[in-house]
């Protein structure tokens, strides 16, 4: 049975994040592994979440914490707002939609990549031979936040129905 991928990218899971999760692969961009994280999130697979972080920034995470934030949260949906390469890095801004404790949040976020040597955490879970790869080094927070969207508009889930009738 073929399932859409979460991250929204109109693919199934098996054709998009799916062979990253198995390590048959390494995302090719920093968007499609920003993608991939959050389908992580969804899929409860943290530890992807864990070896994708950037080895100099690894120190500031620990994947207990991570799987601790994610068993809190029903995630809903994903929005790219921009990709871009600023100075020799790639920037991606994105909307990521959860539900906890029956509240709808927004988690947004502009988070940085950069391409490093596959290091051991990943290379544990890779079945490719691959020398560099995407990884996540650190966020910042817009302190324009991202309203909820109003009852009738589309859902964040991207289902196609309206606000009021899916996750609101």
């Amino acid at each position: 049975m073929t399932i859409p991928c979460p991250c929204k990218s109109d693919l199934s899971y098996e054709q998009c994040c799916q062979p990253y999760h198995l390590g048959h692969a390494l995302p090719a961009k920093a968007q499609a592994l920003m993608r991939s994280r959050y389908c992580a999130f969804v899929m409860d697979d943290c530890h992807y979440v864990f070896a994708t972080h950037s080895i100099n920034t690894r120190a500031n995470v620990s994947q207990s914490s991570i799987n601790q934030w994610n068993a809190q949260c029903h995630w809903l949906g994903l929005e790219i707002i921009r990709d871009e390469v600023k100075d020799g890095e790639n920037i991606v801004e994105f909307a990521a939609w959860y539900k906890q404790h029956n509240m709808i949040n927004c988690h947004h976020e502009i988070s940085r990549f950069c391409l490093e040597n596959v290091d051991s955490e990943l290379r544990n879970r890779v079945v490719v031979s691959d020398e560099k790869s995407w990884y996540y080094v650190d966020a910042t927070y817009p302190a324009k936040s991202i309203a909820l969207p109003s009852r009738n508009d589309l859902c964040v889930c991207k289902s196609g129905k309206k606000f009021k009738k899916c996750c609101g």
